[in-house]
């Protein structure tokens, strides 16, 4: 059994097995930012807090190291989901691109075609 990646042609998908694929490129792009922004997000809470607690107590000496705490944890656990998070986003966006690029080969409708009604596209 081969666990080695499989690099897939997109011009040899059809319409549906190219919306599948659009479809998991999307979902990855969306994990991407969900994870970042999280990540981001994370951060500042741990941030806020051990400014809000540093600011309410009046410990002094090795103490005011405990008001770290919050902001230290943010950082070990948001720092490497954004890290994760940002190379999927730009992942999922790149396969996204290129599915839809694939995809305009089966858009046969004519662009700024004033005809209204039936029409016929003669392609040589």
């Amino acid at each position: 059994m081969s666990i080695m990646a499989q690099k897939i042609n997109l011009d040899t998908l059809d319409i549906d097995q190219l919306k599948v694929y659009k479809d998991e490129a999307v979902k990855l792009r969306n994990a991407g930012k969900i994870l970042t922004f999280s990540g981001v997000g994370i951060v500042a809470a741990g941030y806020i807090t051990s400014v809000i607690w540093s600011n309410t107590t009046s410990l002094e000496g090795w103490d005011v190291f405990m008001t770290l705490i919050p902001f230290a944890i943010g950082g070990v656990i948001g720092i490497p989901t954004a890290i994760i998070g940002i190379p999927l986003w730009i992942i999922g966006g790149s396969k996204n691109a290129k599915a839809e690029i694939a995809i305009q080969k089966f858009n046969i409708v004519p662009e700024n075609s004033m005809a209204l009604g039936l029409g016929i596209t003669i392609k040589f």
